[in-house]
């Protein structure tokens, strides 16, 4: 009797420990690629990063985002920072699943040239 308990609590727990394991792989974003838009292109843009220059390629199924809602392609500008998750391609090609354009804020924020205060009396 006590053999028949310590199998089927033994069975549960190795069913429990991998249904904790099989999970939707997709809920994964993985490592980001992030840079500057240095050109676009009808499918793409070329990104300027840390390491060089990377062609990202847009699918059909590729989602834009900018900050909670959801965004297009055509809304991509040059100089726009973006952050992209995708497939790296031997070829060095990143195939994008996700984009996250600047949100709005960061968009209209433009440097502005700083003027020292003159000194009085002089």
């Amino acid at each position: 009797m006590s053999y028949k308990i310590f199998l089927a609590l033994a069975l549960t727990g190795v069913l429990g420990v991998a249904s904790v394991y099989a999970h939707d792989a997709s809920l994964h974003k993985g490592k980001p690629t992030v840079g500057k838009v240095a050109s676009l292109s009808e499918h793409g843009v070329n990104l300027e990063t840390a390491r060089g220059t990377t062609l990202v390629t847009f699918q059909d199924k590729t989602k834009f985002e900018r900050g909670d809602a959801q965004a297009s392609a055509q809304e991509i500008q040059t100089g726009d920072q973006l952050t992209v998750f995708g497939t790296k391609l031997p070829s060095g090609e990143l195939i994008a699943r996700e984009v996250l354009l600047p949100s709005a804020n960061a968009k209209s924020a433009t440097p502005t040239e700083h003027t020292p205060p003159q000194a009085k009396g002089r």
